[in-house]
């Protein structure tokens, strides 16, 4: 996916200072990139059900549900979204089920670096 597809990011990642990081590094990549974010599934769902969003960057460990839950509910109101799957740390497991899953573009280990987030953008 090229970068100037991609015009609205949203972030589900309980952890704050995640947030912080990715929103800093996305915007200095490209400024251009409107970034929203929420720090519960539940959130994160109600606002796909009245916005729409280019990419979704999901971690695996949440509040309420898993990311692997919460893709199961995203698919269902916005099943064009590119998903990428990020954690803490990321197991083979978790790897291989990503790769299995037509849904999930990638996944990364926390933190994303300014490479990783590149990577992602299609940059």
């Amino acid at each position: 996916m090229k970068s100037t597809q991609i015009k609205k990011i949203l972030l589900l990642d309980d952890d704050r200072i995640q947030k912080i990081l990715v929103e800093k590094r996305l915007l200095k990549i490209n400024s251009g990139i409107e970034f929203v974010y929420f720090d519960t599934p539940s959130k994160a769902l109600d606002y796909l059900k009245s916005d729409s969003v280019d990419m979704l960057l999901v971690d695996l460990n949440l509040p309420e549900m898993t990311g692997w839950e919460f893709v199961d509910e995203v698919e269902k109101v916005s099943p064009d979204s590119v998903v990428i799957l990020q954690s803490g740390s990321v197991e083979n497991e978790q790897i291989q089920r990503a790769n299995s899953d037509k849904r999930i573009s990638e996944i990364f280990e926390k933190p994303l670096s300014e490479s990783d987030l590149r990577s992602i953008l299609g940059l």
